[in-house]
């Protein structure tokens, strides 16, 4: 698994004494979901996934009113759990996709029994939808692609390495001569296969630039198949900004 930057924001996250819910935003395919469940693994007794376009019923759970109580009940009766107080993650998932659950935070929150993170892409799409937001209750923080460094990371280069050349670039010198033909090297095939996790673990197992490639249409195709979707929305700047980004 790829070793990501965020993973150090979520634990100290966990560690804050008075932690509010954690939205995590991002576009799709940069490694949300993965490197959650990750870090709920290691750091939870308990962790419980709901995905509101994968399973669109678990939205039933937020149509009652939103007290915790009821939300926990609900939640159970849709064989979600465990729930143990102080030992579980809870993970909203898509959440743009359900707007009440967003509006629920604040009482989730305040009840103090478990942790939340949210995820979700294209979240200020449907801004008007939630009846009340979390304001004071929901930290957020963004995810992106692999930066270059993840990439190094990904391909094995040594913490030392990399410390070595964040010292030189400090001190403005020069880089042993070896290690800045490897990192020119290593820097030209991040431009081509860029920092999308998908396509870093492919080239990674493989260095099969053909499958990279292959991969990066697929996910050009989701940027259209997105775009298809918002022609029956009333989003003209949103339609606007993604046929720019895929006649790029």
């Amino acid at each position: 698994m790829l070793k990501r930057k965020i993973e150090s924001d979520l634990i100290q996250w966990k560690n804050r004494r008075h932690k509010q819910a954690l939205l995590v935003e991002g576009a799709r395919q940069v490694g949300k979901t993965t490197s959650i469940r990750s870090f709920a693994k290691q750091h939870y007794e308990s962790f419980i996934e709901l995905n509101f376009e994968r399973n669109p019923k678990l939205k039933d759970i937020f149509m009652d009113d939103l007290e915790p109580k009821t939300i926990y009940m609900n939640m159970s009766a849709m064989g979600l759990g465990p729930m143990k107080p102080g030992k579980t993650l809870i993970f909203f998932d898509e959440i743009q996709s359900c707007p009440q659950a967003r509006t629920a935070i604040k009482f989730l929150v305040e009840d103090g029994r478990y942790d939340f993170i949210e995820s979700g892409s294209l979240l200020g799409i449907n801004y008007k939808d939630v009846s009340s937001y979390p304001v004071g209750f929901e930290e957020h923080i963004r995810m992106y692609s692999l930066d270059f460094e993840e990439f190094m990371w990904a391909n094995h280069i040594s913490e030392d390495v990399i410390q070595e050349l964040k010292q030189c670039f400090k001190d403005q010198c020069p880089i042993p001569a070896f290690i800045h033909d490897k990192m020119m090297k290593l820097y030209y095939q991040y431009l081509i296969v860029g920092g999308m996790p998908n396509v870093v673990n492919e080239f990674i197992e493989t260095y099969d630039i053909n499958e990279v490639i292959r991969i990066q249409r697929i996910l050009s195709l989701l940027i259209a198949i997105i775009y298809q979707s918002m022609q029956k929305e009333k989003k003209p700047k949103l339609k606007k900004f993604l046929r720019r980004f895929q006649n790029n």
